[in-house]
């Protein structure tokens, strides 16, 4: 029994107020080469990473860092480790390349009202408008990332492509919001994105690989593999149809991001070794399968295990790729 969209919002609200932080571990990855841990007030922030955890980040440092080796999905790690006080910032993971502005998912409201509950719309409908509404935020995602390589000066190989990508995440948009109307949302007709901030062209190359393993090769990888095992399986063929064109797509769109972090890596030399190999020791992507469920109409049980055997198949031999190279 689907729970009352009220009683979401009351435990939701509960747990963030009582149960969002807690003492955990956060680490930064070091040179090998390297004995001793930075003071706390000097320990490099945004690179900082918490293990085994989705979606939650640094609230402070709480003690001395000890020099440690750290066991992530692409091996060992030699890192510098701090007790360190935590919260959940982003419970739940999105499928595909989602645009953040300083941590925070932002995504552009449906003026149509397909994106509102309680409108007399099916959860099916509704879940459809959303997906159309990341995906219309990965264009955002996509044309930042062109200007901000060609600021790197990238070859102009991975800016066509990039551009290419953007294109294809707007025709990912426009088929969700289609099967949206079809489910019985009105016609979509999208708001004005939410920029928080000027777009961010100016950026150091460790930073922009680091994005890159984060919302490229971890979250568009799996969510290609796992939106190809849904469109195998869903029983409508419009929905079929759709799903197979993103994954097909979102899959080139992983394989970029590939080829964006080797550039990177042959470019940048270990500063950016550290930053990529930092990215993949963070906990790696969970995906949203309850809504891709709901979306694609087949069972959640088969979607994890296809999220189990993308991370063992495609996810951890296509990483540990790219570090040996």
């Amino acid at each position: 029994m689907r729970q009352s969209p009220l009683l979401v919002s009351i435990l939701t609200a509960l747990s963030a107020a009582c149960s969002n932080t807690e003492d955990g571990k956060a680490c930064f990855v070091v040179p090998a080469e390297q004995t001793t841990c930075p003071a706390k007030a000097e320990v490099p922030h945004d690179e900082l990473f918490i293990p085994d955890r989705c979606g939650w980040e640094v609230e402070e440092l709480t003690g001395s860092g000890t020099r440690e080796t750290v066991s992530a999905q692409v091996g060992m790690l030699e890192a510098c480790c701090y007790p360190a006080k935590i919260v959940e910032e982003e419970p739940n993971c999105v499928i595909g390349r989602p645009y953040f502005e300083r941590g925070v998912l932002l995504r552009a409201p449906l003026a149509a009202g397909g994106d509102r509950a309680g409108s007399g719309l099916t959860a099916r409908a509704i879940a459809w408008a959303r997906a159309g509404c990341d995906e219309h935020a990965s264009v955002a995602a996509f044309s930042r990332l062109s200007l901000q390589l060609m600021q790197l000066g990238a070859p102009s190989a991975l800016l066509r492509d990039v551009h290419q990508a953007a294109i294809d995440e707007l025709g990912h948009a426009e088929s969700c919001w289609q099967l949206a109307e079809n489910f019985g949302a009105p016609r979509a007709s999208v708001g004005s994105f939410p920029f928080h901030d000027a777009v961010q062209v100016n950026v150091d190359l460790p930073s922009l690989a680091a994005a890159a393993v984060r919302e490229g090769c971890l979250s568009e990888t799996l969510g290609a593999h796992v939106v190809s095992v849904a469109a195998q399986l869903a029983p409508e063929a419009d929905v079929q149809a759709t799903l197979q064109r993103i994954a097909v797509e979102e899959a080139a769109h992983a394989v970029l991001s590939f080829r964006i972090v080797a550039w990177a890596l042959q470019t940048g030399g270990a500063e950016v070794s550290v930053a990529v190999r930092s990215a993949f020791a963070s906990p790696w992507p969970r995906l949203d399968l309850d809504e891709l469920a709901l979306r694609s109409n087949v069972e959640i049980s088969l979607l994890q295990a296809a999220c189990e055997q993308g991370i063992a198949e495609v996810l951890k031999p296509a990483a540990r790729q790219l570090l040996a190279t």
